[in-house]
Protein backbone atom coordinates (compact mmCIF):
# COMPACT_ATOMS: atom_id res chain seq x y z
CA UNK A 1 0.00 0.00 0.00
CA UNK A 2 0.94 3.68 -0.99
CA UNK A 3 1.04 6.15 1.87
CA UNK A 4 1.24 10.10 1.30
CA UNK A 5 4.38 11.63 2.51
CA UNK A 6 3.58 13.68 5.54
CA UNK A 7 1.77 17.07 4.05
CA UNK A 8 3.55 19.94 4.24
CA UNK A 9 2.00 22.62 6.38
CA UNK A 10 2.92 25.92 5.56
CA UNK A 11 0.18 28.45 5.32
CA UNK A 12 -2.40 26.86 8.05
CA UNK A 13 -3.70 27.72 11.26
CA UNK A 14 -3.81 24.06 12.50
CA UNK A 15 -2.92 20.77 11.09
CA UNK A 16 -6.42 19.54 9.66
CA UNK A 17 -8.75 20.75 6.45
CA UNK A 18 -11.22 21.41 9.25
CA UNK A 19 -8.89 23.95 10.98
CA UNK A 20 -8.34 25.40 7.84
CA UNK A 21 -5.30 23.62 7.49
CA UNK A 22 -4.07 23.95 3.67
CA UNK A 23 -1.58 21.42 2.86
CA UNK A 24 0.52 20.38 0.09
CA UNK A 25 2.28 17.24 -0.68
CA UNK A 26 5.23 16.45 -3.90
CA UNK A 27 4.10 13.86 -6.07
CA UNK A 28 7.38 11.43 -7.65
CA UNK A 29 8.46 11.69 -10.62
CA UNK A 30 8.01 8.57 -11.95
CA UNK A 31 4.91 5.80 -12.32
CA UNK A 32 4.25 5.78 -8.65
CA UNK A 33 2.51 9.33 -8.61
CA UNK A 34 -0.92 8.19 -9.45
CA UNK A 35 -1.22 5.43 -6.68
CA UNK A 36 0.54 8.33 -3.89
CA UNK A 37 -2.22 10.84 -5.34
CA UNK A 38 -4.97 8.42 -4.83
CA UNK A 39 -3.92 7.76 -1.12
CA UNK A 40 -3.74 10.88 -0.38
CA UNK A 41 -7.21 11.58 -1.61
CA UNK A 42 -8.02 8.36 0.34
CA UNK A 43 -6.36 10.27 3.39
CA UNK A 44 -8.36 13.51 3.13
CA UNK A 45 -11.52 12.39 2.51
CA UNK A 46 -11.20 9.77 4.79
CA UNK A 47 -10.36 12.74 7.41
CA UNK A 48 -14.20 14.43 5.94
CA UNK A 49 -15.81 11.05 6.46
CA UNK A 50 -17.12 10.38 3.07
CA UNK A 51 -19.16 8.37 1.40
CA UNK A 52 -16.99 5.21 -0.24
CA UNK A 53 -18.85 5.95 -3.85
CA UNK A 54 -17.44 9.74 -3.16
CA UNK A 55 -13.89 8.95 -1.64
CA UNK A 56 -13.59 6.15 -5.01
CA UNK A 57 -14.08 8.50 -7.43
CA UNK A 58 -12.13 11.13 -6.02
CA UNK A 59 -9.26 8.73 -6.28
CA UNK A 60 -9.68 8.29 -9.65
CA UNK A 61 -9.69 11.61 -10.39
CA UNK A 62 -6.84 12.88 -9.04
CA UNK A 63 -5.49 9.30 -10.10
CA UNK A 64 -5.66 10.69 -13.72
CA UNK A 65 -4.88 14.65 -13.26
CA UNK A 66 -1.49 13.13 -11.38
CA UNK A 67 -0.86 10.95 -14.43
CA UNK A 68 -0.78 13.73 -16.80
CA UNK A 69 1.20 16.43 -14.54
CA UNK A 70 4.42 13.53 -14.71
CA UNK A 71 3.60 12.92 -18.26
CA UNK A 72 2.61 15.52 -19.81
CA UNK A 73 4.13 18.54 -17.54
CA UNK A 74 7.21 19.34 -15.09
CA UNK A 75 7.36 15.66 -13.45
CA UNK A 76 9.87 16.73 -11.12
CA UNK A 77 8.01 19.97 -9.64
CA UNK A 78 4.87 17.88 -9.49
CA UNK A 79 2.53 18.59 -5.99
CA UNK A 80 -1.08 18.15 -4.96
CA UNK A 81 -3.45 20.38 -3.09
CA UNK A 82 -6.03 20.39 -0.69
CA UNK A 83 -8.67 22.65 1.19
CA UNK A 84 -12.09 23.45 1.80
CA UNK A 85 -14.24 26.11 1.41
CA UNK A 86 -17.97 27.49 1.70
CA UNK A 87 -18.86 29.05 -1.18
CA UNK A 88 -21.15 28.91 -3.71
CA UNK A 89 -21.74 25.43 -0.90
CA UNK A 90 -19.73 23.31 1.09
CA UNK A 91 -16.82 21.79 -0.62
CA UNK A 92 -13.33 19.91 -0.90
CA UNK A 93 -10.86 21.07 -3.65
CA UNK A 94 -7.88 19.12 -4.84
CA UNK A 95 -5.62 20.08 -6.98
CA UNK A 96 -2.79 19.05 -8.74
CA UNK A 97 -0.12 21.47 -9.44
CA UNK A 98 3.00 21.44 -12.07
CA UNK A 99 5.55 23.71 -13.10
CA UNK A 100 5.22 23.61 -16.61
CA UNK A 101 4.12 26.53 -18.20
CA UNK A 102 0.60 27.59 -19.89
CA UNK A 103 1.15 27.18 -23.44
CA UNK A 104 -2.46 27.64 -24.82
CA UNK A 105 -4.59 25.81 -26.89
CA UNK A 106 -2.71 23.03 -29.27
CA UNK A 107 -0.29 22.12 -26.90
CA UNK A 108 0.85 18.68 -26.37
CA UNK A 109 -0.20 18.91 -22.47
CA UNK A 110 -4.26 17.59 -22.62
CA UNK A 111 -4.85 19.94 -20.18
CA UNK A 112 -3.52 23.29 -22.71
CA UNK A 113 -5.86 22.46 -25.27
CA UNK A 114 -9.16 23.78 -23.67
CA UNK A 115 -12.42 21.81 -22.05
CA UNK A 116 -13.36 18.37 -23.61
CA UNK A 117 -16.05 18.32 -26.07
CA UNK A 118 -18.11 15.45 -24.24
CA UNK A 119 -18.53 12.23 -26.55
CA UNK A 120 -15.67 14.12 -28.89
CA UNK A 121 -12.85 11.00 -29.34
CA UNK A 122 -9.13 12.09 -27.89
CA UNK A 123 -6.05 11.55 -29.88
CA UNK A 124 -4.25 10.97 -26.94
CA UNK A 125 -5.16 7.70 -24.90
CA UNK A 126 -4.37 8.45 -21.95
CA UNK A 127 -4.71 12.52 -21.09
CA UNK A 128 -7.58 13.24 -23.39
CA UNK A 129 -9.99 10.25 -22.80
CA UNK A 130 -8.46 10.04 -18.91
CA UNK A 131 -9.78 13.91 -18.74
CA UNK A 132 -13.23 13.19 -20.15
CA UNK A 133 -13.44 10.88 -17.69
CA UNK A 134 -12.29 13.35 -14.93
CA UNK A 135 -15.50 15.12 -16.70
CA UNK A 136 -17.84 12.89 -16.70
CA UNK A 137 -17.21 11.78 -12.68
CA UNK A 138 -17.03 15.76 -11.17
CA UNK A 139 -20.54 16.50 -13.25
CA UNK A 140 -22.06 13.25 -11.98
CA UNK A 141 -20.97 13.36 -8.08
CA UNK A 142 -22.36 17.33 -8.41
CA UNK A 143 -18.56 19.21 -8.68
CA UNK A 144 -16.51 20.86 -10.86
CA UNK A 145 -13.02 21.30 -12.10
CA UNK A 146 -10.43 23.41 -14.24
CA UNK A 147 -6.95 24.63 -15.08
CA UNK A 148 -5.44 27.61 -14.17
CA UNK A 149 -2.04 29.48 -13.93
CA UNK A 150 -0.65 29.70 -10.24
CA UNK A 151 2.44 29.64 -8.27
CA UNK A 152 3.95 26.03 -6.62
CA UNK A 153 3.82 25.92 -2.85
CA UNK A 154 6.43 23.22 -2.50
CA UNK A 155 10.89 24.32 -2.66
CA UNK A 156 12.39 27.52 -1.83
CA UNK A 157 10.90 29.72 -4.49
CA UNK A 158 7.18 30.12 -5.56
CA UNK A 159 7.74 28.91 -9.10
CA UNK A 160 5.04 29.72 -11.99
CA UNK A 161 3.20 26.76 -13.07
CA UNK A 162 -0.65 25.60 -13.40
CA UNK A 163 -2.67 23.63 -11.31
CA UNK A 164 -5.66 21.44 -12.71
CA UNK A 165 -8.56 21.20 -10.16
CA UNK A 166 -11.44 19.52 -9.17
CA UNK A 167 -14.18 19.70 -6.66
CA UNK A 168 -16.12 17.28 -4.36
CA UNK A 169 -19.14 19.06 -3.06
CA UNK A 170 -19.68 17.96 1.20
CA UNK A 171 -22.51 16.12 1.68
CA UNK A 172 -25.04 17.32 5.24
CA UNK A 173 -23.90 14.88 7.35
CA UNK A 174 -20.03 15.76 6.73
CA UNK A 175 -21.00 19.65 6.65
CA UNK A 176 -22.98 19.00 10.21
CA UNK A 177 -19.30 17.63 11.73
CA UNK A 178 -17.37 20.65 10.74
CA UNK A 179 -16.53 22.92 13.90
CA UNK A 180 -16.56 26.55 13.65
CA UNK A 181 -13.74 28.27 11.62
CA UNK A 182 -11.29 30.11 13.38
CA UNK A 183 -9.22 32.03 10.50
CA UNK A 184 -7.59 34.66 13.22
CA UNK A 185 -7.18 38.20 11.95
CA UNK A 186 -8.47 38.12 8.27
CA UNK A 187 -6.08 40.75 6.77
CA UNK A 188 -2.69 38.99 8.27
CA UNK A 189 -4.43 35.64 7.23
CA UNK A 190 -4.53 36.79 3.50
CA UNK A 191 -1.23 38.66 3.76
CA UNK A 192 0.49 35.10 5.17
CA UNK A 193 -1.40 33.46 2.27
CA UNK A 194 -0.19 35.50 -0.42
CA UNK A 195 3.37 36.24 1.06
CA UNK A 196 3.98 32.42 0.95
CA UNK A 197 3.49 32.82 -2.72
CA UNK A 198 5.46 36.22 -3.56
CA UNK A 199 2.93 38.11 -3.54
CA UNK A 200 3.39 41.57 -1.99
CA UNK A 201 0.53 43.57 0.18
CA UNK A 202 -0.63 46.33 1.40
CA UNK A 203 -3.20 47.23 4.38
CA UNK A 204 -5.44 50.20 4.01
CA UNK A 205 -7.87 50.76 6.75
CA UNK A 206 -11.16 53.05 5.91
CA UNK A 207 -15.20 51.98 6.27
CA UNK A 208 -13.65 48.63 5.33
CA UNK A 209 -10.46 47.13 5.21
CA UNK A 210 -8.95 46.69 1.97
CA UNK A 211 -6.00 43.95 1.10
CA UNK A 212 -4.17 45.65 -1.72
CA UNK A 213 -2.09 43.22 -4.00
CA UNK A 214 -0.70 45.73 -7.25
CA UNK A 215 -2.04 45.20 -10.50
CA UNK A 216 -5.80 46.26 -9.43
CA UNK A 217 -6.08 43.42 -7.40
CA UNK A 218 -7.48 43.49 -3.55
CA UNK A 219 -9.60 41.93 -0.93
CA UNK A 220 -12.27 43.67 0.72
CA UNK A 221 -12.52 42.49 4.44
CA UNK A 222 -16.15 44.30 5.57
CA UNK A 223 -18.76 42.99 7.79
CA UNK A 224 -17.43 39.65 8.40
CA UNK A 225 -16.66 38.82 4.29
CA UNK A 226 -14.16 38.76 1.72
CA UNK A 227 -15.01 40.06 -1.37
CA UNK A 228 -12.86 40.07 -4.64
CA UNK A 229 -13.75 41.29 -8.04
CA UNK A 230 -13.96 38.26 -10.46
CA UNK A 231 -13.20 39.51 -14.47
CA UNK A 232 -16.58 38.70 -15.96
CA UNK A 233 -18.81 37.54 -12.60
CA UNK A 234 -18.42 41.10 -10.93
CA UNK A 235 -17.67 40.80 -6.92
CA UNK A 236 -17.42 37.51 -5.13
CA UNK A 237 -18.39 37.30 -1.43
CA UNK A 238 -16.99 34.75 0.51
CA UNK A 239 -17.40 33.78 4.09
CA UNK A 240 -13.77 34.72 6.69
CA UNK A 241 -13.57 30.65 6.46
CA UNK A 242 -12.34 31.01 2.51
CA UNK A 243 -9.14 32.94 2.92
CA UNK A 244 -7.49 30.45 1.07
CA UNK A 245 -9.89 30.08 -1.84
CA UNK A 246 -9.73 33.81 -2.03
CA UNK A 247 -5.84 33.98 -2.18
CA UNK A 248 -6.14 31.23 -4.76
CA UNK A 249 -8.22 33.25 -6.65
CA UNK A 250 -5.80 36.13 -6.04
CA UNK A 251 -2.44 34.12 -7.40
CA UNK A 252 -4.63 32.88 -10.26
CA UNK A 253 -5.24 36.34 -11.52
CA UNK A 254 -2.14 37.86 -11.04
CA UNK A 255 -0.89 35.21 -13.09
CA UNK A 256 -3.11 34.98 -15.96
CA UNK A 257 -2.07 39.44 -15.95
CA UNK A 258 1.67 38.20 -15.89
CA UNK A 259 0.58 35.98 -18.73
CA UNK A 260 -0.76 38.42 -20.69
CA UNK A 261 -4.63 38.36 -19.98
CA UNK A 262 -7.53 36.64 -20.85
CA UNK A 263 -7.47 37.92 -24.85
CA UNK A 264 -7.14 36.34 -27.12
CA UNK A 265 -8.83 32.91 -24.80
CA UNK A 266 -8.77 33.65 -21.01
CA UNK A 267 -5.88 31.57 -19.82
CA UNK A 268 -8.14 29.42 -17.45
CA UNK A 269 -11.07 27.58 -17.82
CA UNK A 270 -13.49 25.97 -15.72
CA UNK A 271 -16.29 23.58 -16.00
CA UNK A 272 -18.32 24.80 -13.14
Amino acid sequence: MFMPEKPQTVETTGSKLTDGAFPAWPLPPGPTAAAVARSIARSVLGELDMPPAAAEDAQTIISELATNAVVHGDRDRAEVWAYLSRHPSPRLTLKVFDAAPWRGAGAADPADAGPPVPGEPASDACGGRGLMLVNALTEEAGGCWGVHPTRGRLGPDPVPGKAVYFTVPLPAASVAVLPPPDPGPLPDRLRELAGARGLRSLVSLGEATVVHFGAGLWVWVKDGALLYELPGRGVIRHPPSDAVEVVEQVVRLSEEGAAGGPAPRSPSWDLC
